[in-house]
């Protein structure tokens, strides 16, 4: 760990060398994608995996949106098997993109789709298994109840919990559930 662009040597211990190996290397930057594929099932459909719901997922999944429907998508394959969920504010943009305007709430804290998604015409279905959780659960939840498409797979996981950091005087930070969606 350490500034961008900073050397730092390793020393490398190799099973079968006698001498240890040591090496510098400059630290980098490495992005961690949050979509993992995109691309054309057939003439019509696009496929999409996203393994989690993070800060740029937002941005990525759009990206390859506009970019499949560039490619003639009229409908959409979304893979969250195994997405165990993530910042629920890009979980809540992405669903916004196929709602009407007002179509999400819950009891406390209303979600509100403004209307102006891009892809509300789109056809959806969702992929699911027994290992999506939490924000995906949440995503295929807002499809599933206002009737925007079909949900495919495997009983979820059932975490459909919302977490908020909260940080603390020393620098620490608690993450405490803030909501249960059912």
């Amino acid at each position: 760990r350490g500034e961008l662009g900073t050397k730092v040597e390793l020393t490398i211990a190799r099973r079968g060398e006698p001498k240890l190996i040591k090496k510098e290397v400059v630290r980098g930057s490495i992005p961690v994608k949050s979509v993992d594929v995109a691309y054309m099932l057939n003439d019509t459909t696009g496929y999409l995996k996203t393994n989690t719901f993070g800060m740029h997922t937002y941005a990525e999944f759009m990206q390859a949106l506009v970019k499949l429907k560039a490619e003639g998508m009229r409908k959409i394959i979304i893979d969250l098997r195994e997405n165990e969920g993530g910042v629920l504010p890009s979980a809540i943009q992405m669903i916004n993109e196929f709602l009407d305007a007002s179509s999400l709430a819950q009891p406390r804290t209303d979600y509100k789709s403004n209307g102006k998604g891009q892809f509300k015409d789109l056809r959806v279905d969702v992929l699911i298994s027994e290992f999506s959780a939490s924000a995906s659960e949440i995503f295929a939840g807002a499809i599933q109840d206002n009737d925007r498409g079909l949900i495919i797979g495997r009983r979820s996981f059932g975490k459909g919990l919302v977490q908020e950091q909260r940080m603390l005087p020393d620098g620490s930070a608690l993450r405490l559930t803030v909501a249960r969606y059912y």
